[in-house]
């Protein structure tokens, strides 16, 4: 018989014990995260606010923390860096 293996009953997988276990399957604003309704009103109003030449940085600040998409985060991350940029006028 190979190592590790016996002819005893395995024991059945254990429920998660913790609510975090679950947290994968959690709402977005539940964990703290903008829901889809949110970021596309975010996306409008930034829209907006580029169109018009308005600074936005502080308002990407705000939103970069509760994006939690990748693709996304790392957009807006771009955006704010370009923006930063203007506004030091470097």
């Amino acid at each position: 018989m190979a190592s590790g293996v016996t002819d005893e009953p395995q024991e059945q997988p254990k429920e998660p014990s913790s609510p975090a276990c679950l947290a994968h399957e959690a709402d977005e604003a539940y964990m703290g995260f903008a829901t889809h309704a949110e970021i596309a009103g975010f996306l409008k109003v930034l829209a907006e606010a580029e169109n018009a030449g308005r600074p936005h940085a502080e308002m990407l600040r705000k939103m970069l923390p509760k994006v939690r998409d990748d693709v996304l985060h790392r957009e807006l991350s771009a955006k704010l860096k370009a923006q930063e940029s203007v506004e030091s006028g470097t």
